[in-house]
């Protein structure tokens, strides 16, 4: 066992102290709101705003559209309809929220794989049937 030193800095030495602790339920309660706040704001809050602020915007948003498609060969005469405007307003704000979403999958998919190996826990692909005896 490691020796403290009671002369050192409490928080220097709680940097140094190595993170192999599981979460208590304090912990995971306040990193869970913190998670839910965090999905509120990016999976509501923002896109909201966003629909909003185009759609004040919606006149220049449709010469914006149209300056770049008329960029695009073959599409240099093609005349963009209004509604137009509003599918690339909402192909933005769905790709914004479904980019958060994955990345909150993939992030607690590797917290899981990071926690079982840190544990020494058997991962899915050990287990060949419902009975692993038989």
């Amino acid at each position: 066992m490691r020796r403290v030193n009671p002369t050192e800095d409490p928080a220097t030495r709680m940097l140094r102290r190595p993170a192999k602790t599981e979460l208590t339920w304090t912990k995971a309660v306040a990193v869970g709101l913190g998670v839910t706040i965090f999905l509120l704001i990016t999976l509501a809050w923002i896109p909201s705003y966003f629909t909003y602020w185009w759609s004040s915007r919606d006149a220049s948003a449709v010469k914006t559209i149209q300056s770049i498609v008329s960029h695009i060969p073959g599409l240099k005469h093609h005349i963009i309809q209004p509604y137009t405007s509003t599918r690339v307003r909402d192909a933005i704000s769905l790709g914004f929220q479904s980019t958060v979403f994955a990345g909150i999958i993939v992030a607690a998919y590797v917290y899981g794989e990071k926690r079982r190996r840190r544990l020494g826990q058997r991962g899915a692909d050990d287990v060949k049937g419902y009975l692993p005896g038989k």
